[in-house]
């Protein structure tokens, strides 16, 4: 498989390097090329990545599967192989061009990346990446697409409980009422992806194109700077990259994964750490490095750190930040950013490092506390709740949960009763959008199952269009108000304008929902037989017939 001389970009171990990171890697910096994976009985598998998307796969049992579903089984199998697999990336080489179909197969990376996580929760890797995020509040992130994971319906909850309030894995596992294994595995690959909020400065999520539109906008702020050559401090990258100028960003020319001991002339390593062949492509662990003695600035600080570590959990969000119950946002701001100085991680002197993950844990509570001090909706919803008793807030929060719960099982009772029971299947998901309001599928479903009840609009006359399912259109435009890339929606809304002769407003909504999740075969036919119409007026022979040009040539031109 591999060309005599050929020399890897990257090597390592799965052990170093769980396959999910090196997706998630891949992923972030827009990679092209090839990763060769080795397994102990000297199996090979490959995977072959466009921009950082799996296109084609080479399975254990030697099969390249030539659709999508048969891609994501192979990327899925492939996260069951040993820790002790070997695995090289071969950067802009395609070693599977010869074999399978010529054409690439579309993959959603982020579902491939949530179902790996199902799979592999409860392996060591994964237990150590929650643990050093057991402590911390977490919500979702700024930018954040739950959508493009294919979550269950429970996994959904879930998220909408962090999208409500910021809380730790440890509340999340207790009060979610789903079973901890699941809640796990959603944390885990959204943390990995960077679709949680932690309470630090991160970069972007993964998976989403620049051009995606902010599917939290307006839900979830992200206070104070947010420096692009920061990440979680608490995880360390898959791949680390060696001493220089810092990396361009994901997907710009010249991006490279840190160079193998075989790379070509001119090229750095930073020591290996063993004497086994290859290179570790972790950053050193925790302890290694050296560390120079405190000095008494070092102690001066530790001790203030050690003194608001033992009060805030004690502190309101006034008495975290420094602050009066009548500051100003101005003042608020300024309390921030001088306390961010001081208990930010990344601000910590060396010496200090062991206080790094009791220090992130409560730079989180100093971000939540900007968070709402800062929002005036939020702050005065705030300075309510405290003169609320505490035993009211829980139970308040308590029958929050149930409803959410009981929401989800009702939407998901509707969606099987749709086939035989239209009536009832209405009653239900009616209860669902009631019991939880903020969920943008129960109200979605709600809509096209009155649709299917409404039926459809008499015939219409060429050019005419037909009132018919404007009242449900418009229900479904408040629901992209809040939600603009909720995909479900857009392609509902898409169905309801086609059926009333709005062709033009259709293919704009099947368009976006296509471009947003290319594995909604229904959006993709759509666009296609626009395409074939378009085509056949103009009589062939344009662009499109060579399938790279027109709209459905871009949905996959990534």
């Amino acid at each position: 498989m591999i060309p005599k001389g050929a020399a890897p970009t990257a090597e390592g171990t799965l052990a170093q390097s769980p396959l999910l990171h090196l997706l998630v890697y891949l992923l972030d910096k827009a990679l092209t090329g090839t990763v060769v994976l080795t397994a102990p009985n000297r199996v090979v598998s490959a995977v072959h990545f466009h921009e950082g998307t799996p296109v084609k796969a080479r399975g254990p049992d030697g099969s390249v599967p030539a659709d999508m579903a048969g891609l994501e089984r192979t990327l899925l199998s492939l996260c069951a192989l040993p820790a002790e697999t070997r695995y090289g990336f071969y950067k802009d080489k395609n070693f599977l061009a010869s074999m399978g179909r010529a054409e690439p197969v579309t993959c959603a990376p982020l579902a491939v990346i949530m179902a790996g996580a199902r799979q592999t929760v409860g392996a060591p890797q994964v237990d150590a990446t929650l643990q050093r995020i057991a402590g911390r509040p977490i919500g979702l992130a700024t930018g954040a697409a739950p959508e493009r994971f294919r979550l269950l319906p429970e996994e959904r909850a879930l998220l909408e409980r962090l999208r409500a309030r910021r809380q730790t894995l440890d509340e999340l596992s207790k009060s979610s009422g789903v079973p901890e294994r699941m809640v796990r595995s959603v944390i885990y690959a959204m943390t990995i992806t960077r679709h949680l909020d932690l309470g630090v400065p991160s970069k972007p999520p993964v998976g989403i194109p620049p051009s995606a539109p902010d599917a939290s906008a307006g839900r979830i702020s992200q206070p104070g700077p947010r420096p692009n050559d920061q990440t979680y401090p608490f995880m360390a990258p898959p791949m680390s990259t060696p001493p220089g100028p810092p990396s361009p960003r994901p997907g710009s020319s010249g991006q490279t994964l840190p160079p193998s001991r075989s790379s070509s002339p001119g090229q750095t390593l930073p020591p290996s750490r063993s004497s086994s062949p290859g290179h570790s492509l972790l950053p050193p662990r925790a302890g290694e490095a050296t560390l120079p003695p405190a000095g008494p600035v070092s102690e001066r600080r530790r001790a203030e750190i050690e003194a608001k570590l033992g009060s805030i959990e004690r502190e309101d969000h006034f008495q975290v930040l420094g602050v009066g119950r009548e500051a100003t946002s101005a003042e608020v701001r300024t309390a921030y950013f001088k306390l961010a100085l001081v208990f930010h991680p990344d601000k910590l002197p060396r010496e200090l490092n062991d206080l790094k993950p009791r220090v992130a844990g409560l730079f989180a509570r100093v971000n939540a506390a900007y968070e709402t001090l800062s929002d005036d909706a939020r702050r005065a919803e705030y300075v309510l709740s405290l003169s609320r008793p505490a035993a009211a807030a829980r139970e308040d929060e308590q029958d929050k949960v149930a409803r959410v719960m009981t929401a989800v099982q009702d939407a998901k009772k509707a969606e099987i009763l749709m086939r035989s029971d239209l009536a009832g299947a209405e009653l239900l998901a009616r209860r669902a959008a009631e019991g939880d309001p903020e969920d943008p599928a129960h109200r979605t479903l709600l809509v096209w199952i009155k649709a299917q009840r409404r039926g459809t609009p008499p015939p219409l006359e060429e050019g005419k269009t037909s009132p018919f399912y404007d009242d449900l259109i418009v229900e479904l435009d408040a629901v992209l108000q809040k939600e603009p890339s909720y995909e479900r929606a857009l392609y509902y809304r898409g169905e309801l304008f086609k059926r009333s002769g709005r062709a033009d407003r259709a293919l704009r909504d099947f368009t976006k929902a296509a471009e947003l999740n290319p594995q909604n075969i229904d959006a993709v036919r759509e666009v296609r037989l626009h395409e074939m119409r378009t085509r056949g007026k103009k009589g062939g022979g344009g662009r499109g017939d060579e399938g790279s040009g027109g709209l459905l040539g871009k949905l996959f031109k990534r």
